[in-house]
């Protein structure tokens, strides 16, 4: 698995684009990466662009491994907001059920949306951003 991290963007706060074959060790380096560079920041908005991932060897236990690295490192990750781009029905099926168990994890502060385009993933995220700087919608 080949990844890339692309630090800023319009509304993005970084993105992070994959290819090849997806697998628990590639997942690890790019979250083990973008935690240890200095622009890393709880709050922060992401893109995760897999559109050009092949998802098709993952397994429900892929699943929950990935999250078992999220567990592991959520002191590190804080608070933060993912938008998953997927390419192909059957890969967005299986983000979905990633995002439902990241949210039956109560240690874990990651609000997750799944999408098939990018322009979906950034409305999305400027859609957040703007609640987030007016809370009371006033």
């Amino acid at each position: 698995m080949e990844y890339e991290i692309t630090w800023g963007g319009d509304p993005e706060d970084a993105c992070v684009t994959t290819r090849g074959e997806a697998s628990l060790e590639g997942f690890g380096a790019w979250m083990q990466e973008g935690l240890s560079d200095p622009r890393y920041r709880e709050g922060m908005s992401f893109i995760v662009d897999h559109r050009e991932l092949d998802w098709s060897g993952v397994s429900l236990k892929g699943v929950q491994d990935r999250i078992g690295l999220f567990k592991k490192n959520s002191n590190r990750i804080g608070r933060i907001r993912a938008a998953m781009v997927m390419r192909a029905v059957v890969d967005f099926g299986l983000a979905r059920m990633y995002q439902a168990y990241i949210e039956l994890q109560p240690d874990l502060q990651i609000e997750i949306g799944v999408f098939t385009s990018i322009e979906d993933a950034r409305e999305w995220i400027r859609e957040r951003k703007a609640a987030d700087a007016n809370p009371a919608g006033s």
